[in-house]
C-alpha cells in the first residue's frame, strides 16, 4: 500500500499540467505541439513544487522539505562547493573523453563558443538539470529509501530514471546501450549525493556540467570526423551522446569503482528524514 501514493503523485500531475496547458492553446492556436508539450512539463513541475512541502509533512514527517531531498540553501558557501565540485568532475570526465577521441584522430576542428550557445548551455543547467535532480536523485530516491532500502531504492531509482528518458525513435541495438548509460549514470549521481552525505547540489553540477558542456560540443564547438565509429560516440550516427557510446559506459563503470571505493571511507548514507532500513544501508 505503500508504493500507491509514489505512484499515483505523478498520474496526477501528468495529466493535470497537460490539462492546464491546453488553456494556453485556446488563447493561442498558433502554438506547436513541441512547446505546448514543454510548457506542460513545466506545469507540471511547478505543481510538483507546490505539492512538495505538504508531501513532506504528511509523508516523510518532515518540516524541512528542502534540506530533506539534499537543497540545503542555509549554508551557501558550502552548497556552492559541493556544486562545483560535482561540475569540476564533470569536466575532468569530458576532458577524458575529449582526448580520447583527439589522440584518435577523430576530432577535425575546434570553434569558439558562441554567446548564445553558452546562455543555453546555462539554462539547461538551471532549468532542466535542476528539476531532474530534483525529481529523481531528490524526491525519488528518498520514496525509494523509504520503500525498499537505500541499496535496492538505489537500483530502482536509476532504473526509473533511465526508463523516463526512453526514446522511439532509436532502434533497439541504439535504444539498449543508451538506456544502460542513463542507467549506470544515475547510478553514479546518487553515488555522487552519498558522497555528499546528502546534498543534491554535487549531483546537480556533475550532471549539468556534462549535459551544458556536451550541448557546447554539439553546438557546433568540436567537429568530429566522419570516421569516427559511431558506437563510440553512441549510440547511433543519428543521435550523438556519449552517455550511450561504449567509451561513455567504460568511464561510467570505471567512476562507480572508485565511487564505492570512496563511498566504503565516507560511511552511511546521508541522514534521511525517511525510515531507511539499517539492514541495507550498504550499496
Amino acid at each position: 500500500m505503500q508504493w500507491i501514493p509514489t505512484i499515483t503523485l505523478f498520474l496526477f500531475l501528468y495529466p493535470a499540467g497537460w490539462f492546464i496547458s491546453q488553456f494556453f492553446f485556446l488563447f493561442n492556436r498558433e502554438i506547436s505541439s513541441n512547446n505546448l508539450s514543454i510548457l506542460g512539463t513545466i506545469i507540471t513541475f511547478i505543481l510538483f513544487l507546490i505539492l512538495l512541502p505538504s508531501w513532506g509533512r504528511k509523508r516523510w514527517k518532515t518540516n524541512d522539505i528542502w534540506l530533506s531531498i539534499g537543497l540545503d540553501f542555509k549554508n551557501k558557501y558550502t552548497a556552492l562547493k559541493i556544486f562545483f565540485n560535482g561540475f569540476i568532475f564533470s569536466v575532468f570526465l569530458i576532458i577524458i573523453l575529449f582526448i580520447f577521441f583527439l589522440l584518435s584522430g577523430w576530432i577535425d576542428r575546434v570553434d569558439s563558443i558562441k554567446f548564445i550557445q553558452l546562455l543555453n548551455a546555462i539554462l539547461l543547467i538551471v532549468g532542466i538539470v535542476f528539476a531532474e535532480e530534483m525529481i529523481f536523485r531528490g524526491w525519488l530516491m528518498e520514496e525509494m529509501v523509504l520503500l525498499v532500502g537505500m541499496r535496492r531504492g538505489m537500483i530502482f531509482q536509476s532504473a526509473i530514471f533511465s526508463l523516463a528518458h526512453y526514446r522511439s525513435d532509436l532502434s533497439l541495438s541504439a535504444l539498449i546501450p543508451f538506456l544502460t548509460g542513463l542507467f549506470l549514470f544515475g547510478i553514479v549521481l546518487t553515488f555522487r549525493r552519498i558522497i555528499d552525505k546528502g546534498s543534491l547540489w554535487g549531483c546537480i553540477g556533475l550532471h549539468g556540467g556534462l549535459v551544458g558542456i556536451w550541448y557546447l560540443f554539439d553546438s557546433g564547438m568540436v567537429s568530429f570526423s566522419i570516421d569516427t565509429p559511431y558506437f563510440l560516440l553512441g549510440p547511433s550516427r543519428n543521435m550523438v551522446n556519449p552517455i550511450g557510446s561504449v567509451i561513455g559506459i567504460i568511464i561510467l563503470l570505471i567512476t562507480i569503482f572508485f565511487q564505492r571505493r570512496l563511498f566504503s571511507r565516507t560511511g552511511r548514507f546521508l541522514a534521511s528524514t525517511v525510515n531507511a532500513s539499517s539492514k541495507d544501508e550498504t550499496p
